[in-house]
């Protein structure tokens, strides 16, 4: 089993939950965001005209993770996986989860945009899920023409069963991102968030990077 992996980002400090960590940014998602950031997720044959995408076995990717062991143990960090979508690769993930030292934090950045059997593998693997709620407004539009969603309150579906993750909140961050959410609308997703869950979120800018290369070694 590979998992077609877009970039593995080692020694990221403050970004990522605590600690230092690798983030294992996957290619694929279901949605096709106007604001995303890493749109080039869905080039899945080749990446930036000559870095072709990479195919990493289990194996190969342990060992990628493992050169920054006592990092993680030192700082409580560990391995981050994102994408695009990383939960369309989760059985590749459970299987990279079950093979990695078991100090090591697990962490995935997700939508939740994806049937329930992509969720289930990884359910119980994770120390923490970071779901992405960018806007509370119902009316603020962030897809193309090809599919659209409203963001909210993010609850799951499964067999006619509601399935809430027991999440813990030890902070939130909304993002202003410019030409899609206006001032009124962070304002108001701030005090949704401190009223519902608790806590006083960090509002940031949303910055379309073009920095894309692949930063790993085997």
């Amino acid at each position: 089993m590979v998992g077609d992996i877009l970039s593995v980002s080692r020694l990221r400090m403050g970004t990522d939950g605590k600690g230092i960590s690798t983030l294992v940014v996957f290619f694929d998602c279901p949605l096709y965001c106007k604001y995303c950031i890493n749109d080039f997720c869905h080039n899945s044959k080749t990446v930036f005209g000559t870095v072709p995408h990479a195919a990493f076995s289990v194996q190969e990717l342990i060992g990628v993770l493992g050169q920054d062991d006592i990092y993680y143990l030192m700082s409580g960090g560990g391995v981050v996986f994102g994408g695009g979508e990383p939960l369309l690769q989760s059985k590749y993930i459970h299987k990279v989860c079950t093979m990695a030292d078991q100090r090591w934090a697990k962490r995935i950045e997700t939508s939740l945009n994806v049937p329930w059997n992509y969720i289930k593998p990884v359910l119980y693997d994770m120390d923490e899920w970071i779901i992405d709620i960018k806007d509370i407004n119902n009316s603020f539009e962030l897809k193309d023409d090809r599919e659209k969603i409203k963001i909210g309150t993010a609850k799951y579906t499964k067999d006619g069963d509601t399935l809430f993750l027991n999440i813990s909140f030890d902070g939130s961050r909304i993002p202003r991102i410019p030409g899609y959410n206006t001032a009124y609308d962070i304002e108001k997703s701030v005090e949704w968030i401190r009223d519902n869950i608790g806590v006083e979120p960090e509002v940031f800018s949303y910055i379309k990077t073009i920095n894309r290369q692949l930063n790993c070694k085997i």
